[in-house]
């Protein structure tokens, strides 16, 4: 199961496009838009109604979107069976190969506009761990802004603060640090300065999905990082990458 979000800040808006198929079958089910989001420590479900613009896609504009709500497709069941201390997977509509695409599109007032995927797995939600990210396979030390975009679903209604690090890799140093929150698409700015190969990001306690935007001349750039073992060719890439987040764990800790 997917979830999908948004963002609508004073900087960037967005707008969310949800297919009703899946890639390898156009049957399309009676499945309808909820979203939900976190209040007083309990997930408040609602529908999501009158954003289906077609047969085939719910679209989600940026009034429609808040930084803590998450959105998901589901039957009517789901009033009877949702649970409101802890997300569950509701269904497998999402769970496909090639893998289900929902588009994300931001974009500035006056401005340019980028998109890419918009899903937040189920298995991911589960989860607490560190977060791991190289700064400068995708952020552009020659725009006029960078920031990254970490998007958190944790299973449980929380509210909780918990810190992301800049952290240089060669001097064993913390570059920068940030306060940022659970169930939350947090925005920071990065500093072209530290736009390095031996920079990374890094978050102490919970997951999320990093995402990068860089702005040039009011254009956008748009984009996600892999985990990092995917940039590792070699059978003990595994190894690797945990050697490489015990090293930054002890440098933050």
């Amino acid at each position: 199961m997917n979830f999908f979000y948004g963002i609508n800040n004073n900087l960037f808006k967005s707008e969310i496009q949800i297919p009703l198929f899946q890639n390898r079958d156009l049957k399309k089910l009676n499945l309808r838009l909820f979203k939900t989001y976190p209040e007083h420590n309990k997930w408040i479900l609602k529908e999501v109604e009158n954003k289906k613009e077609s047969e085939n896609f719910y679209i989600l504009r940026n009034q429609d979107i808040l930084d803590n709500e998450i959105f998901f497709l589901a039957d009517e069941k789901i009033f009877d069976e949702f649970n409101d201390k802890k997300l569950e997977n509701f269904n497998n509509f999402t769970d496909t190969r090639p893998a289900f695409r929902a588009n994300f599109k931001i974009y500035l007032d006056q401005g340019g506009f980028s998109s890419f995927q918009s899903e937040y797995p189920y298995s991911m939600i589960t989860k607490k761990g560190t977060l791991l990210s190289s700064i400068s396979s995708l952020a552009n030390s020659r725009a006029d802004q960078n920031y990254v975009l970490i998007k958190n679903i944790f299973e449980e209604p929380i509210e909780e603060n918990f810190n992301a690090y800049l952290v240089n890799y060669k001097t064993k140093s913390i570059e920068e640090q940030f306060q940022i929150k659970t169930n939350y698409i947090n925005c920071i700015e990065i500093s072209s300065k530290l736009i390095k190969p031996e920079i990374f990001l890094i978050t102490d306690k919970y997951l999320g999905v990093p995402m990068y935007v860089s702005i040039k001349n009011n254009h956008l750039s748009f984009e996600h990082t892999h985990p990092p073992h995917e940039y590792i060719q070699s059978e003990n890439k595994f190894i690797k990458v945990s050697n490489l987040k015990k090293e930054i764990n002890e440098i933050i800790a």
